[in-house]
């Protein structure tokens, strides 16, 4: 009976978790989108969200962290240009009731940037990322019947049942490639850029083989987005962006838009910069988003308000709201993060 629990057990958490969760603030965890942006990153900077959704007791809890260092190459002639980087991402999640399911993987990051003419600013920009993964089912954070006393509820102090600890390892490769074309060199003058790109996720194929279950492949996971960045007023920019989702038959659509404006000069020794905005995710849910830059420090924050969250015609459950935060620091004093090309957020 236990070992027929277990199988089921891990049947449906690989039916379920076959692919990680992904973030909301998908530019300010653009690692994670494409490895194309590890060479479109022009400062030394290191960058963390951090995303949860439900409470702990639910089977829709989720908790999610990733850090990414990202270090720029740089070639200087008369002038700087970009021409790739490399960074580290450090990715971990908790899903299900518990926390039955957790991931870590550990991502090393590559990008090499190809100017299409020496008169303008189109680049072509080619990422691989490439690391290792632990898939984990602990059976030992559950709770169970024979536990439960009537007076005052679960007793962990009782013996449950013993279901025990899973764990598979495998390495995993992803590709990106990004067109990037922008109308000056120097970011704080440039008030037009075009970006679009495409990335493969599971390259390899890996194998996920856990004990008394069929070992299967993981899908391939195709992605593309696009943002484009226009002026709108002095001082002030919008950002209409997209970002799809593509694996085994299943297809995700997000849309959204940012505006930006400098509320001091952008030249300003403390330039202080306010970012808001908000995608909808087809078929799914509202993300609203809103951040602020202040030269080396960016912080977002953003809610994603699903149909569960605003139907008022539905009775609300124990279940925390879905939320993220996230925080870009750049490490090179001398040039601070000032304007941008893509959305902060």
């Amino acid at each position: 009976m236990r070992n027929t629990f277990t199988t089921a057990l891990f049947l449906f958490s690989l039916n379920v978790f076959a692919q990680e969760g992904q973030f909301s603030q998908y530019f300010a965890s653009s690692s994670f989108m494409s490895p194309a942006f590890t060479g479109a990153i022009p400062n030394l900077s290191l960058n963390s969200n951090y995303k949860r959704g439900g409470s702990p007791n639910s089977e829709n809890f989720f908790e999610m962290v990733q850090t990414t260092f990202t270090y720029p190459f740089q070639k200087h002639t008369s002038k700087s240009v970009q021409v790739g980087g490399a960074g580290i991402s450090f990715f971990q999640e908790r899903r299900g009731y518990q926390g039955l399911y957790s991931a870590r993987k550990v991502l090393l990051n590559g990008a090499y940037n190809i100017k299409l003419d020496q008169f303008s600013n189109r680049y072509f920009i080619f990422g691989l990322q490439g690391g290792a993964v632990q898939q984990r089912i602990n059976g030992n954070q559950l709770q169970w019947g024979s536990q439960f006393n009537k007076y005052f509820g679960y007793d962990d102090t009782r013996p449950g049942e013993g279901i025990p600890v899973s764990s598979v390892f495998y390495p995993v490769f992803n590709f990106g490639v990004m067109y990037t074309a922008f109308d000056n060199q120097n970011l704080y003058i440039r008030d037009r850029s075009f970006t679009f790109g495409a990335s493969i996720d599971n390259l390899n194929r890996p194998v996920i083989d856990y004990q008394s279950v069929e070992p299967s492949h993981l899908n391939f996971l195709y992605k593309a987005f696009g943002s484009v960045k226009l002026p709108l007023a002095p001082r002030w920019h919008i950002f209409p962006s997209f970002y799809t989702l593509h694996s085994h038959g299943n297809t995700q659509v997000n849309a959204g838009t940012y505006l930006s404006t400098f509320l001091s000069s952008v030249r300003s020794r403390t330039a202080f910069l306010m970012q808001f905005g908000a995608w909808y995710r087809v078929g799914d849910s509202v993300i609203v988003l809103t951040g602020f830059q202040v030269e080396n420090i960016r912080l977002g924050f953003s809610v994603d308000l699903n149909a569960q969250t605003y139907n008022l015609g539905t009775e609300l459950s124990n279940d925390l709201p879905t939320y993220e935060i996230s925080l870009t620091y750049n490490l090179n004093l001398s040039r601070p993060l000032r304007n941008m090309t893509s959305p902060i957020f």
